[in-house]
């Protein structure tokens, strides 16, 4: 029996440090991908913990197997709840933000002084181990946080990835619920069932990540092709402008040689026809060209990602638009200025149009592998969000250049919106 639970415990460790190895290669850096993979160590932690009491021979090793596995315990609560905060794009009030990470902290501490109060464990032996009041208050904590964060990451995910919704919650439930039975003593096995949870939970997340994007994964491709996608594209433009002057002129030069011939033959109605064709068509020309230059000019013309960004925010009269840089801004993120440039007009269309703002902030970050940039504004929010045209084209958008974003709202809070884009892809 000992034997088939280390195996077992063994192929739990193996599957979370897999699952971690994956994420850290082809995650993206980020905070919340980060803490996510320090949620997954607290498992490996607490797993192993369990391996070390299978195998210990005297009291020591079982007190050392026990520290081991209690740092998971103890720090795997506010490590997911932190993360939960960070993928949905919230924080606790500054007061408060140390406050799960001290809950932690303040348990781990009562785990190792325990042979100075036993507040703890109140016995502890080979034998039989009695609990203390500081390990149901570390329950009650570790319950609390895990919901909590649940809670908030539910609510988030409902509005940016539904589908990966139910596998992610299921995923930290099945733990806690396999944790409450063998505390409960409903079930009385002779080890401790809570980490097998975990087996299942690498599936489901390692499924909600690579199948629906629950947590963003980078794509590789390098700048130099980044730059010949975009010379491409100006040469798109170019001949659209071509193409479009080359016809217009074309159909105006057609319709005044008739329009001459009618003249020739005294016939007024058919050179009032022919001018009013060529009146339209020269409209229409002119507008698809003032189009086509625009393009243009905006991929010239922002050699740098902040020239976009401030001479678009410097264009809007209805609301005080506020622009923060953080990092230098240089030559190497010029790659990224359209896709920016594209994503910050849009967010601000849409402020205008629907969001009932009387301010709208942008920030940029620029970081050694990424861009980071947040625009938010102060307006009416949304109980969901519906992924509009807009929507639609910003997420699109990122996702192409290799990026990931991120919506967040709630009524009467405004909305934000979140996107990182990498130096390299």
């Amino acid at each position: 029996m000992e034997f088939l639970l280390v195996l077992i415990y063994i192929i739990v460790i193996g599957a979370v440090l897999f699952c971690m190895a994956t994420l850290l290669l082809r995650a993206e850096k980020s905070k919340s991908s980060r803490t996510y993979l320090v949620c997954q160590g607290m498992v490996v932690l607490w797993c192993t913990s369990q391996i070390l009491q299978i195998i210990a021979a005297t009291p020591a090793q079982l007190t050392a197997s026990y520290l081991i596995g209690n740092i998971g315990i103890c720090f795997i609560s506010s490590s997911w709840f932190y993360f939960c905060l960070q993928y949905s794009g919230k924080q606790l009030p500054k007061l408060f933000r140390p406050v799960p990470l001290l809950l932690s902290l303040f348990h781990y501490v009562m785990v190792l002084t325990n042979g100075l109060h036993h507040l703890y464990y109140i016995s502890f032996t080979s034998e039989r181990i009695e609990h203390g009041m500081f390990f149901y208050s570390n329950v009650c904590c570790t319950y609390l946080m895990v919901l909590a964060g649940s809670f908030i990451l539910y609510r988030s995910m409902g509005r940016e990835k539904p589908v990966a919704r139910p596998l992610v919650i299921a995923s930290v439930l099945i733990p806690v619920l396999l944790n409450a039975i063998y505390l409960s003593g409903f079930i009385n096995p002779s080890f401790d069932i809570t980490p097998l949870g975990f087996a299942l939970s690498v599936v489901l997340v390692t499924l909600a990540t690579n199948k629906y994007q629950f947590i963003d994964l980078k794509r590789e491709l390098d700048i130099t092709t980044e730059k010949l996608l975009l010379e491409k594209e100006r040469n798109r433009i170019a001949q659209q402008v071509h193409d479009t002057a080359g016809h217009t002129l074309t159909m105006i030069q057609s319709y005044l040689k008739l329009a001459e011939i009618a003249s020739s033959k005294g016939n007024t109605e058919e050179i009032n026809g022919y001018l009013t064709e060529a009146r339209t068509l020269t409209g229409q020309g002119i507008r698809e060209l003032r189009e086509s230059i625009n393009q243009l000019r905006q991929e010239a013309r922002y050699e740098l990602v902040t020239q976009g960004v401030m001479q678009l925010a410097g264009q809007v009269r209805e609301i005080p638009v506020e622009v923060t840089v953080k990092g230098e801004d240089s030559e190497r993120y010029s790659h990224l200025s359209k896709p920016i440039y594209d994503t910050v007009r849009e967010s601000i269309t849409n402020t205008l149009k629907y969001a009932g703002a009387t301010k709208l902030d942008i920030v940029i970050r620029f970081q050694a592998s990424n861009v980071e940039v947040l625009i938010a504004d102060n307006g009416v929010g949304c109980e969901s969000i519906n992924a509009n045209n807009g929507i639609r084209g910003i997420r699109e958008r990122i996702e192409q250049a290799g990026g990931s974003v991120r919506f967040s709202t709630s009524p009467g809070e405004g909305f934000l919106t979140r996107f990182q884009l990498p130096v390299s892809r």
